[in-house]
């Protein structure tokens, strides 16, 4: 099948009640992701005699009969074939069924590099038909499209390419949340990822509206682009993530509009191109040509009264290019 196939989604289901997730424990985001994206290609390949062989089926493989493989093809177009791949042994559904829904609390952070509304929605779906549910506590966008560097000469940084760091600034005496972006590299990446920002926000209102998210939230952005978002939106984000690898220390003005605006402020390691580099170390590495995860959502599920995390896992959706020689 994936000889043929232009796409590929894949869910790797619960990554908790996988052995070699656990045994590293030390493991970074990327790395966490890349493993679960590997582990469940091996498996969906030797359950449904699939192996990846640069690319490409062997039709040397032999099929284990233990259970159904739950894989389907779906062919969107005449060019385009899509191959939905999952974990049959995944206990995601079990684990959901062991506690009520009221006591449990759903997590999703949505990383997308375009402003695709359809993409984004096909995301969500997938992640409300992975984990067997209607509702979503809340959902963190995690909007990181590439920058254009300035023309001029200037000072490049880690992350000089892409959208993601929070305001490097710490204007103490700062009295408005838009000085947050007062410099030059921030206005400039709060003008690029706005717009796109808005759009897919527009489509997370809705979900909103309808009863299906409680929550939203934003990852990455500037105190600015906060200020602004707050400002347009009908639904406002309720949470804010910041990576601070890129700021160490969190800007007060920032710190301030989030507490007046009951807006909650946390911290995540999620690396800024995590799709692309995902892709490279798992699909590029099976022998799928794939630079880049087209979206990935991952989900936690905790049972509110503990504070346990009883679920976790991706689904992501790659755009298949030239199979690997």
């Amino acid at each position: 099948m994936l000889k043929s196939a232009s796409k590929v989604t894949i869910n790797t289901g619960n990554v908790l009640n996988l052995i070699d997730i656990k045994k590293k424990a030390g493991q970074n985001v990327t790395e966490e992701l890349s493993e679960s994206i590997k582990l469940t290609l091996s498996e969906w390949g030797s359950q449904n005699g699939v192996k990846l062989q640069n690319g490409t089926e062997d039709p040397d493989a032999t099929q284990d009969s233990d259970y159904e493989v739950q894989s389907s093809v779906v062919t969107g177009t005449s060019s385009e074939v899509v191959v939905n791949i999952t974990r049959p042994h995944d206990d995601v559904q079990i684990k959901m069924a062991e506690e009520e829904r009221k006591n449990l609390k759903i997590g999703v952070k949505i990383f997308i590099n375009e402003d695709s509304t359809a993409a984004l929605s096909e995301c969500l779906e997938s992640v409300f038909t992975a984990l067997h549910t209607t509702v979503i506590d809340n959902v963190i966008l995690a909007y990181n499209p590439e920058v254009p560097p300035k023309e001029q000469t200037e000072p490049r940084t880690a992350y000089s390419n892409k959208a993601s760091p929070i305001s490097l600034s710490n204007n103490v005496g700062a009295k408005n949340p838009e000085a947050d972006a007062d410099n030059e590299a921030d206005a400039r990446k709060c003008e690029a990822i706005l717009p796109g920002i808005k759009v897919l926000w527009a489509v997370l209102e809705d979900y909103v509206k309808n009863g299906r998210v409680n929550l939203l939230g934003v990852a990455d952005v500037g105190g600015g682009c906060l200020y602004k978002l707050h400002a347009w939106a009908k639904v406002k984000p309720t949470i804010a993530q910041i990576n601070l690898a890129s700021c160490c220390v969190v800007p007060p003005s920032l710190h301030a509009f989030c507490r007046a605006n009951d807006v909650q402020l946390l911290t995540h390691a999620d690396p800024p191109d995590l799709l692309s580099l995902a892709a490279v170390k798992t699909l590029s590495d099976a022998g799928v040509g794939c630079d880049n995860l087209d979206w990935c959502a991952r989900y936690q599920v905790h049972i509110k009264c503990r504070g346990v995390l009883a679920l976790k896992g991706y689904v992501c959706k790659a755009t298949l290019g030239k199979k690997v020689k």
